[in-house]
């Protein structure tokens, strides 16, 4: 039941495919967002990544860790902390840590230009 959960959370609720969505539009990667019929977040990340160029699937990889955990944090401040769901504010959020983990040595993430991956909220 919790596995489950956690699914639905990180890929299958309707939130987390719209924080997917506008995270992978300005790389142009739309087409891998995750779909209502995501079976799990492990099994979208692997498939997504396949289909990814060699060189950028180190900067996916640290986009997808960052994402999932930016939608757990997000989702935790909602349930624990009684803020409403707000696609900007995670959207923000993802940003702004993303920015912090280039400048720690995130290499791959980098790569990708995090910077410019999510519009100005």
């Amino acid at each position: 039941m919790v596995r489950i959960y956690i699914q639905h959370i990180l890929t299958s609720c309707v939130f987390a495919r719209q924080f997917w969505f506008a995270v992978l539009q300005s790389l142009n990667l739309t087409h891998l967002t995750p779909s209502s019929s995501s079976v799990s977040f492990a099994d979208w990340w692997r498939r997504s990544w396949k289909k990814l160029q060699k060189q950028h699937r180190k900067g996916f990889n640290s986009l997808c860790i960052l994402g999932a955990w930016i939608l757990w944090k997000h989702r935790n401040a909602c349930v624990f902390d009684g803020m409403s769901p707000n696609l900007q504010q995670a959207l923000q959020a993802f940003k702004d840590e993303s920015l912090i983990w280039r400048f720690s040595g995130a290499k791959g993430l980098a790569a990708l230009d995090p910077g410019r991956m999510v519009k100005q909220v």
